[in-house]
């Protein structure tokens, strides 16, 4: 049937063909598209829970159909995003939709939008008080994670100042599940340091999945454009429809430069 709703054809019982086809049984009206459509769009919810890094995960009926619980008459308009690139609002009244509805659905899909301007009473105010606090809240995190940065590079400093190598992945969970840290690797191991990174997050932990998610890039460009040793990766684990994490790989790789160590030393003025 293409990519057609309500798909009811023999395929929906087959396993996915060499095409990547799949059905998505969206609060019983099914779907068909393929998984490369969806993955093209990475940082939305389907485009990541259906990444190869997440297929154990899933758990498809028919071989290759996915049950979804949301409205499955919205979805229709999800489903043009990926296949346009454009998020599309319907004339008022069309196909009885209002635009709130659909801005959820937006919201939960993950799918970047404009907020409606009836939502909004007012331009946002740089300086109001509230928004201060988050803007104090999102400092903090960063600020968390710069002092990690430098704490595990001055204990691999006290081995060795040649040059070192070691990675930080720390995974948030959204629900705050174990205090938002779910899990933290260090190599090469070091019990100490790890135990040092625990605390310096625990207070930061618990927003550490919302600011991921609404920052993660910009957070990962200022780091690393202030501390080019170090590379930034972002990984969003999606299990099943509710369980959501976020992990930060951190790699920081030093190699001794002896021209740059004098100028940001004491000896620069007679270098």
């Amino acid at each position: 049937m293409g990519d057609a709703e309500n798909s009811g054809s023999k395929d929906a019982g087959n396993a996915e063909d060499v095409e990547g086809r799949i059905i998505l049984n969206v609060g019983g009206v099914k779907y068909e598209t393929r998984r490369s459509t969806l993955t093209a769009h990475p940082s939305t919810l389907l485009g990541t829970m259906f990444q190869q890094r997440n297929q154990t995960m899933l758990h498809p009926t028919n071989g290759n159909e996915y049950f979804i619980d949301r409205d499955g008459k919205l979805f229709r308009y999800v489903l043009q995003f990926y296949r346009t690139n454009k998020v599309i609002f319907p004339e008022p009244g069309v196909d009885h939709i209002n635009r709130e509805e659909l801005e959820k659905e937006y919201d939960y899909f993950q799918l970047p939008h404009v907020v409606s301007p009836t939502s909004v009473v007012e331009p946002p105010n740089k300086s109001s008080p509230i928004r201060k606090l988050v803007s104090r809240k999102l400092d903090e995190f960063v600020s968390a994670l710069r002092t990690i940065i430098l704490e595990v590079s001055r204990s691999m400093l006290d081995a060795s100042l040649d040059d070192f190598n070691v990675t930080i992945t720390i995974t948030f969970s959204k629900d705050g599940l174990a205090g938002g840290m779910t899990s933290l690797t260090l190599k090469p191991k070091n019990e100490g340091v790890s135990k040092l990174i625990w605390k310096i997050m625990y207070d930061h932990a618990r927003i550490g999945y919302f600011m991921l998610l609404r920052f993660g890039e910009e957070i990962g460009n200022c780091l690393s454009n202030e501390m080019p040793e170090i590379s930034w990766e972002l990984n969003h684990k999606i299990y099943g429809q509710y369980e959501r994490f976020y992990d930060i790989k951190l790699t920081i790789g030093y190699k001794f430069n002896r021209d740059e160590v004098l100028i940001n030393s004491c000896l620069a003025d007679v270098y």
